[in-house]
Order: structure tokens, then sequence, then C-alpha cells
């Protein structure tokens, strides 16, 4: 299973009520049937698809627009228009992949802590992000670590800023 390359879903919002998201099957849920974990955009209108099971609503230039539609993605390849039952009739599988989500959204986050160390290359910087890295495996869920990442994402250029600014009065002090 290639889980940790991702193939990128660009997405428009839809003709029928200008939304557009992207969210990741990831078991049962006692209301609605199955549980859904709403995926961050990588960048404005664009969504990393790791293999795993997903429901899409948005529109692709080019192909039929996603209509709250279930779609797999196994081995980077996307089969769409599945039929709800059918991803239910999944769910155990679904559920058995939970250490695999874990892996790759620890994987997705420590990508954001590389961008922000190459953004500013600085030995404290280094020191601070490698005891957030090692604090990611306490997590315990998937959720967790999802929520981490859309914060991550969604700070990432003011905690550059913030340790841009650091680094400088760290380096004014000496």
């Amino acid at each position: 299973m290639s889980t940790l390359k991702p193939q990128y879903l660009q997405l428009q919002p839809s003709a029928t009520d200008e939304k557009r998201w992207v969210a990741e099957i990831t078991g049962d849920d006692p209301t609605f049937i199955l549980s859904r974990e709403f995926q961050p955009e990588i960048e404005p209108g664009v969504w990393a698809m790791y293999d795993g099971w997903y429901q899409i609503h948005g529109q692709t230039p080019g192909i039929t627009p996603f209509q709250k539609e279930y779609v797999r993605v196994l081995d980077g390849k996307m089969t769409r228009r599945l039929d709800f039952r059918f991803v239910k009739e999944h769910v155990p599988q679904i559920k058995a992949a939970e250490p695999e989500r874990k892996e790759r959204l620890k994987h997705q986050i420590i990508s954001v802590f590389n961008e922000i160390k190459a953004e500013v290359p600085h030995e404290l910087v280094d020191e601070a992000i490698m005891q957030q890295q090692e604090d990611l495996d306490m997590v315990e869920t998937s959720q967790e670590l999802l929520g981490g990442l859309k914060v991550l994402l969604k700070q990432k250029d003011r905690i550059i800023k913030r340790y841009k600014e650091a680094v400088e009065n760290y380096r004014d002090e000496w």
C-alpha cells in the first residue's frame, strides 16, 4: 500500500451549493452510519489524497462533478461512484486501517515541520521541532493527529514568523 504518496485533487465549489470538501471515511458512526473526518486543504482548493475511502463534494475541471460521492483510492488510483452499502460493508477493513492512517498523518505533520525548519534553519528551531515530533508518538488517535495537522497548516506562516523573530532576538542578545 502506497499510503505515504499522495495524489492531489483540485476542487472548485459545487455548482449546486458552492461548497467543496474531502472527508475520509474512518469507521462507523451511530448517527450518520459512517464516520467522516474532513481533510484540510493543503493549499487553497487542493487536497492530498492517500490510499483510503473518501466522500468528496465539489468539481474538478474536465471530469463530472463529485456530489457527496463515495470513492476509494488504492495504489494511487481512484474508483468513483461507490454505493453507500458497498462502503458500509467495508467498515471493518476501514477501521482496521487506523494504524496506517496514524502513520500517514504523522508523516504529513513531519513534512510541514520540515518545511518550517527549511524556512528557519537554526538549531534552536530544530530542537523545538524535534521535541514536537517526539510528542507525536504519544497521540492515540488519527482524529487527534488530524486536528494537529489542521492547526499546523493554518498556523504555519505565523509559526515561521515567530521562529524567525525568536532567532533574530537570540542573535541580537549575543
